[in-house]
């Protein structure tokens, strides 16, 4: 079915091409979500807001752009004024961040047997924290031109901003995230001294991993094993994957339509 005539029946009222149309969009929100927010329940509950004003909205789609680019508009425009979240608040800036990494708690060495697993969430969990550091009009370029490949004609467009801007703040990020893992993260440069596996039960301690609920290392829903060198900007990042919601976003928001008689019509 073509983008527009199921934008058509869902504006009709039919319910199972909202639910496709919905199914067609969620993944790639609650990544950007995600990866924003950082925090999983912020980006489920972010997820859901943002799907709710697209449905609410979607009269005001009007076929110029592709339907995923004004979906990732709304995105962007919802996260973009989202509440402070705690990480922003204990990461001010990417000094501070320094700084939480230079501290251990004892001991260094973990040697259980999820320690492969759990290396992979302080892997995935540290990266994204230093995008809290960046303001939040380059953390959302970066996201979108440096992790989603977008391009600077599109990316300025769901951004609401020019290509030249959006290329700017891109390039504003990645040299500032360079010059941060140049220096030390031992996985993008070996010379440094931080390492995953030994930041393990100092993450445990203060309790920004959870072995029972982990954010990142277990919930991924496909891997691209053709990533680049972990060496690279681009490669640290593209290694993430693919993340899975654990909510039924769209029977909850089911539930909402239901009970609130939301109906996507203009």
């Amino acid at each position: 079915m073509e983008e527009s005539e199921l934008v058509k029946k869902c504006l009709q009222g039919d319910r199972q091409s909202l639910e496709r149309l919905i199914q067609s969009i969620q993944v790639s929100l609650f990544n950007l979500a995600l990866r924003f927010l950082w925090n999983r329940q912020d980006a489920e509950d972010a997820t859901q807001e943002i799907l709710l004003k697209i449905i609410t909205n979607l009269s005001k789609f009007d076929g110029r752009s592709k339907f995923n680019t004004w979906a990732y508009r709304v995105a962007i425009n919802y996260l973009i004024s989202f509440k402070q979240t705690k990480l922003e608040s204990i990461f001010t800036s990417f000094e501070s961040y320094a700084e939480d990494l230079a501290t251990y708690k004892a001991p260094i060495e973990y040697n259980q047997p999820d320690k492969a697993l759990l290396e992979k969430e302080i892997k995935t969990g540290c990266t994204l924290a230093m995008l809290q550091c960046l303001n939040r009009q380059q953390r959302i370029a970066f996201i979108v031109g440096g992790v989603l490949k977008i391009n600077s004609k599109i990316g300025a467009e769901i951004t609401d901003t020019t290509p030249e801007n959006f290329r700017k703040r891109l390039e504003q990020a990645r040299e500032i995230l360079s010059k941060f893992l140049q220096s030390h993260c031992g996985v993008y440069n070996l010379s440094n001294s931080c390492r995953c596996s030994k930041r393990i039960n100092t993450a445990l301690a203060c309790g920004r991993v959870q072995k029972e609920n982990l954010n990142f290392a277990d919930k991924i829903e496909t891997f691209n094993d053709e990533m680049e060198e972990l060496s690279s900007l681009s490669g640290i990042y593209q290694n993430h994957g693919t993340f899975k919601s654990n909510a039924d976003i769209i029977f909850q928001l089911q539930e909402i339509m239901a009970t609130k008689k939301i109906i996507a019509q203009g």
